[in-house]
């Protein structure tokens, strides 16, 4: 198979795995996919089914020898390109990450600084930069889809006293009952050092977590550290006090992954500032509240709201609607004048990632 042909055929099968930002094949994309995995990797990628594979058994439909067929797996999962979880019976499955979220934060996750991290960097923004561009061009925005990939996890502790806790909303609980929590390097934070070594916006860089086997995964690939339920809390805990954001993927049953976000370098946080309102792309079902008889107009609550739902007068004032219910300000407020309450609008958040991909190509 020619070399342009099977990286071709490549994004076709990368434009099926689902994420959140488009594959569109282009000059970009191909000298992207070029420097992840060679042209004999890619074309063992393009044979893989969407449900997980062993190599055995990926080796027997394509007729080559299982020992070909697991070296390369083995080197585009630990390249980044590929998951791999073992079964029931201790062998490892395969199969294709999406290109974001998934391949982007398998580069970044592990937080080194080597070559091949500058160049991918720079492939990434090339790639980024020209669907940015395409976004630019059209004479009006797209609209947001009904269903988000993304969603926020408030600070539990800020929820107004006799508000229905939403049972997707309590972060604790996802964190008491996964099996396994790792830690790695925020990715966005990584990516934008990776570009220039100046860009960099003061606050912790140790603090994205994977959960369950995607945390296995991590910690197994991509220099994750496993951490117990105490030590993953008070991470949070941190990443809450320098003013940073609990996103994940916009799911109530499962929690695959918490990203600690800044607004100034996290893409999720980012793309929501450019929609307006805000909380048609990311939410946490709750708005802050203001208890105009606390305020004391201190402007705190400026400080720390990542998407600028908040003007001042002689009182504070939140935008509801430009709200994504983090709890920030909540969470600083000295006359303890702001609360989280529950949006009349909320709606539950799909269960699984795979109900989520259904919900997205239907909205």
């Amino acid at each position: 198979m020619a070399v342009e042909k099977v990286y071709e055929e490549l994004s076709q099968v990368l434009s099926k795995a689902g994420g959140a930002i488009p594959v569109i094949p282009n000059e970009e994309l191909f000298s992207l996919l070029k420097d992840l995995i060679t042209p004999e990797e890619a074309a063992l990628a393009v044979k893989l089914p969407k449900k997980p594979i062993t190599a055995e058994a990926l080796a027997k439909e394509t007729g080559k020898p299982v020992e070909e067929v697991t070296e390369k797996l083995e080197a585009m999962t630990n390249n980044g390109f590929l998951h791999a979880l073992k079964n029931k019976e201790g062998i490892y499955e395969y199969m294709i990450l999406p290109l974001l979220p998934g391949i982007f934060e398998a580069q970044f996750y592990r937080g080194t600084k080597e070559k091949r991290d500058y160049n991918i960097a720079k492939r990434f923004k090339d790639y980024l930069d020209v669907l940015r561009k395409l976004r630019d061009s059209l004479p009006e925005p797209p609209p947001p889809p009904s269903t988000s990939y993304f969603r926020v996890l408030p600070i539990e502790e800020e929820i107004e006293a006799g508000t229905k806790v939403l049972p997707y909303a309590q972060l604790s609980k996802y964190v008491a009952k996964t099996k396994a929590i790792a830690v790695g390097t925020c990715f966005c934070r990584h990516y934008a050092t990776l570009l220039d070594e100046n860009d960099h916006c003061g606050v912790s860089h140790n603090n994205c977590m994977a959960f369950g086997e995607g945390a296995i995964f991590m910690s197994e690939r991509h220099n994750g550290r496993l951490v117990d339920n105490d030590e993953a809390l008070q991470i949070l805990k941190k990443a809450e006090e320098e003013g940073l954001v609990h996103c994940s993927a916009n799911t109530s049953d499962e929690l695959v992954f918490i990203c600690n976000c800044c607004s100034c370098h996290c893409g999720i946080l980012r793309q929501a500032k450019g929609v307006s309102p805000a909380s048609l792309l990311l939410t946490s079902g709750y708005h802050a509240h203001v208890d105009e008889d606390l305020c004391t107009a201190c402007e705190t609550c400026l400080e720390r709201c990542p998407v600028s739902a908040i003007t001042l007068d002689d009182v504070a004032s939140v935008d509801a609607q430009q709200c994504i219910g983090c709890g920030l300000c909540v969470s600083t407020c000295p006359s303890e004048a702001l609360t989280l309450v529950v949006k009349p609008d909320q709606v539950t958040p799909p269960k699984s990632l795979g109900a989520l991909e259904a919900a997205m190509k239907g909205s």
